[in-house]
């Protein structure tokens, strides 16, 4: 099983990534010190599919040292249904029966291959084939194979976003719409339900299986969905909301519908040892019998996915306690200031960023101004500057960039529970000394018991040991540090890099975590 912790983690980054991620099925040759993941794949006729695989080390102890390495892939098997192209990354010659690929892999990394499948025009359902896949590396050669399947394309779309009420303590309940925008019956569908730590599933039906702790349910029909015709829950969904969610939170549920085949090709190697049918009534759709038939594919994944919001009712609210910072230094120096709040509770204080759906600019629940006469060499990635007069587009904006007077900052830490304490570490160069110049440090966040300790002051060159902040309302005040960032932003770097490689790694499809 998952810890606790990880668990959480995973439900903040959301967990579709993850489910893909599982279905890799590693093949190892037993003299080659590293084994190839890849996956199957379905594909419509006329549509493209999309492939990977990727070399892990055997040797977990060691970092990993592949250098020249090449990727060969006998195309044979499928040639008469579909082509294969590579994406980018090799430098690759393709015959039509063959695909040899080069590659140049840096210590430390592993070899890593994108690839494009092109289902004919003419291709029919049910022709089947293997790409017989062989890595070689340091004269060492590990195999795999990946089988393409030609399926029946089909169409499931959902509502894009749903919502529900819930208190602390109870439940809110979800509805859920899938409909056939395709011309062709679909015989069945699973129901994806990807929780979160805060608003977990909670139901008990015995079509849906889910893990103790309620992250992911999967729901199964055998209904047949039938072209032009809409279809909801025969009951909402009820998903629990935990009693230390925070009231005026508004919290994702993804609803994923998948169809059968695409399912089981999936999750075929998922740990679903960790999911257990409910004990309750069958969760429905309409009553239908099965056929037999040939495999369906989904043409559109991209419409096929509602965003349930579910909104936290009550009386729960987080109170978040800002501290103070301040730091000395000469003319042109770079100094290290890390304001910060804590989270006071009693409420989990929930993720608030670019990936909350609906965000703008001005809902980032931390604001700092910089000091007058020092400027911001680095700053977190966690904030981005304030400039509400810009439109806000949360994925491309400027996060982590210096120069800017003010800046709005996210909350990442999940989970932010009582006590927590957060920090925000810019690096600022002084242009000017002037005693006691200070820059501010606010949280905004709505149902905030306590407004007294929602801003700290961040001086520079302060003249009184509280740092200038005359005990009043700030939020107290850090001790006086006056260091130079030299060494510290070459660590910060470091760190910074190694927070962001474990990110992209947790996002990569190749991440898999296991029971």
């Amino acid at each position: 099983m998952l810890t606790h912790s990880a668990r959480r983690w995973l439900a903040g980054l959301g967990v579709a990534g993850a489910f893909v991620a599982a279905s890799a099925s590693p093949a190892v040759a037993a003299e080659a010190p590293f084994e190839i993941a890849t996956h199957d794949l379905l594909l419509a006729p006329g549509h493209i599919g999309y492939g990977w695989l990727y070399a892990q080390p055997t040797d977990t102890e060691s970092e990993p040292k592949f250098g020249q390495t090449s990727i060969d892939i006998d195309l044979s098997a499928v040639a008469a249904f579909a082509t294969v192209e590579p994406m980018w990354g090799w430098t690759c010659e393709a015959t039509p029966a063959k695909l040899h690929c080069e590659a140049d892999i840096e210590d430390g990394q592993s070899p890593d291959f994108d690839y494009q499948v092109y289902g004919k025009e003419d291709a029919k359902p049910g022709q089947k084939g293997a790409l017989a896949i062989s890595m070689t590396s340091g004269g060492k050669t590990a195999k795999a194979t990946a089988d393409i399947t030609v399926a029946e394309g089909v169409d499931l779309v959902s509502d894009p976003t749903v919502e529900a009420d819930g208190a602390p303590g109870g439940n809110a309940l979800l509805p859920g719409v899938v409909r056939n925008a395709g011309e062709t019956p679909v015989e069945g569908a699973v129901l994806v339900v990807q929780a979160q730590y805060l608003t977990p599933y909670g139901g008990n039906f015995s079509n849906c299986k889910t893990d103790d702790w309620g992250s992911v349910a999967f729901c199964t029909f055998d209904t047949k969905i039938e072209p032009g015709k809409s279809y909801k829950l025969s009951e909402n969904l009820p998903i629990k909301v935990t009693s230390e969610a925070r009231t005026g939170a508004e919290l994702p549920v993804a609803l994923d519908w998948w169809t059968i085949d695409d399912w089981d090709l999936a999750f075929k190697d998922w740990f679903l040892d960790d999911v257990k049918p409910g004990t309750g009534e069958k969760l429905r759709l309409v009553e239908s019998a099965s056929a037999a038939r040939v495999p369906q594919t989904e043409l559109d994944h991209m419409n096929n996915t509602t965003i349930g919001t579910v909104r936290v009712t009550g009386d729960n609210h987080a109170d978040l306690a800002t501290k103070a910072t301040a730091t000395s230094g000469k003319k042109g120096d770079v100094v290290t200031v890390a304001p910060g709040f804590t989270n006071l509770g009693p409420a989990v204080l929930e993720y608030l960023g670019q990936g909350t759906p609906g965000i703008r600019l001005e809902d980032l629940p931390v604001r700092v101004s910089i000091p007058a006469d020092t400027t911001v060499v680095e700053a977190p990635f966690d904030c981005v500057p304030f400039t509400p007069e810009k439109e806000w587009d949360p994925w491309n904006a400027g996060w982590g960039e210096p120069g800017a007077k003010e800046y709005a900052c996210q909350v990442l830490e999940t989970p932010n529970d009582k006590d927590y304490e957060s920090l925000y570490e810019f690096a600022l160069r002084i242009d000017k000394v002037v005693p006691d110049t200070a820059g501010a440090f606010t949280t905004a966040l709505i149902g905030d018991p306590n407004k007294s300790n929602d801003t700290a002051k961040i001086v520079i060159n302060p003249t009184s040991p509280d740092g200038g902040n005359g005990g009043g309302g700030d939020g107290g005040s850090l001790p006086i540090t006056g260091q130079s960032t030299g060494l510290i932003a070459g660590l910060g770097a470091l760190l910074l890099a190694a927070g962001v490689g474990g990110y992209l790694v947790a996002k990569r499809r190749r991440t898999r975590f296991v029971a």
